[in-house]
């Protein structure tokens, strides 16, 4: 994958996965369904809006949004090894449509892959200031 190609696809990605999100959440408090609790809603939510702005970050090569989004998905990796090794557990679903192994297992393959990819050499030239 060229370089150009790959900051492409994970900046719209990050931003598909948070306009998405953001969409179905709205919709569920358009349509006064609301099967999460206060303080799960406004993770959810926030994370969505980290999802977006740093999605777009990626797209204009801004260098701070690669090193949070190494950050971020380091944040995340960890998250979901401590929620399989049991020491995290959620009082409820974030998603209920994928399997909760499915999702983490998914996350971290993606995750993993996209602190690999902005380590290099090649793409850490693409944010230079």
């Amino acid at each position: 994958m060229k370089p150009k190609q790959g900051i492409l696809l994970f900046g719209l990605i990050e931003i598909g996965i948070g306009t998405v999100t953001l969409a179905a959440i709205g919709r569920n408090i358009l349509a006064g369904f609301l099967p999460k609790p206060p303080n799960v809603l406004t993770f959810v939510i926030t994370s969505s809006l980290i999802s977006i702005c740093l999605g777009a970050g990626i797209l204009l090569r801004r260098p701070y949004t690669r090193k949070l989004l190494i950050f971020f998905a380091g944040w995340v990796i960890l998250s979901k090894v401590l929620i399989f090794a049991g020491i995290i557990v959620l009082c409820c679903e974030l998603e209920t449509t994928i399997a909760a192994d499915v999702k983490n297992i998914i996350s971290i393959l993606y995750h993993s892959a996209v602190i690999a990819y902005f380590h290099s050499r090649s793409i850490k030239a693409e944010f230079k200031p």
